[in-house]
């Protein structure tokens, strides 16, 4: 045998040799424990130990799966946009590091579709508040008001590449929704959200919206805050967000997994 050919049996040899190790390494990695929200990998095999280290850069690995919601939860959910103040609220929101629900109107997506795009990429959830906003429109037949929010979808799914299954009513999903229209929104996979904290911003002052949200928070649990795209509303927010966290809330964005609160199901407290 040549001496050029020796060593390159040799390199083989070795790269077989390294193969075998890794397989066997990663087939002694074990997760020791499913009740936390980390997960320890421990080795089997102690002589592996360099090798390992070679090949895996931590050892620990986030665990799939929801994590258990803290004792006081507020979603802070803005309606009717996006808008001319979308911006300002996204900066305010990205201030202090919170998620938000955006329950976005069709026209207004495709309107101002630079300012969806930025609520998607900032990581806030998404979903829509009808097309018409005009209850005589939507609610004309059970799949006239389907139809509504599967336009919404399609022209976030255009803009953005994605879709939602979140969804608010105008007015609030009851007394305004027939029966018949809700019951088919939930068979389209909707997940309905109404409030049971309204601040009023659509008729108040800056000071006036703080102290709404002061004054009616009471001894919720569990706030679902309804606001709109509005100048006196992003004067009000970061106000909005101490009272928030001064009365011990964690702010989260609403989730599809989230089961929906509204005035159908009677699950939001007063």
């Amino acid at each position: 045998m040549s001496r050029r050919i020796k060593p390159i049996f040799l390199n083989v040899f070795i790269v077989g040799v390294l193969l075998f190790l890794i397989f066997i390494t990663c087939d002694n990695i074990i997760e020791t424990s499913k009740n936390y929200d980390e997960k320890e990998i421990v080795l089997l095999n102690s002589e592996n130990m360099t090798l390992t280290q070679l090949m895996i850069s931590t050892t620990k690995v986030n665990e799939r799966g929801p994590k258990p919601k803290p004792e006081k939860v507020a979603y802070i959910t803005i309606d009717d946009g996006p808008s001319k103040y979308t911006n300002e609220i996204l900066d305010i929101l990205n201030k202090n590091d919170i998620k938000a629900t955006f329950f976005m109107i069709d026209k207004n997506m495709n309107r101002y579709s630079n300012e969806l795009k930025r609520i998607e990429s900032d990581g806030h959830s998404l979903g829509f508040h009808s097309v018409s906003h005009d209850i005589n429109i939507l609610y004309k037949t059970p799949k006239t008001t389907v139809s509504e929010f599967d336009k919404c979808n399609n022209s976030l799914e255009e803009i953005t590449n994605e879709t939602s299954k979140l969804i608010r009513l105008p007015y609030g999903s009851k007394p305004y929704a027939p029966k018949e229209s809700y019951d088919a929104l939930v068979e389209a996979g909707y997940k309905i959200w109404d409030w049971n904290l309204d601040t009023q911003d659509w008729r108040a002052t800056d000071k006036e919206i703080i102290k709404n949200v002061e004054t009616y928070l009471g001894q919720h649990k569990e706030v679902v805050l309804l606001m709109h795209e509005k100048e006196q509303s992003v004067k009000a927010l970061q106000g909005m967000i101490d009272i928030l966290r001064e009365k011990g809330y964690t702010i989260l964005p609403i989730e599809e997994r989230d089961k929906p609160k509204n005035y159908w199901e009677q699950n939001l407290t007063n």
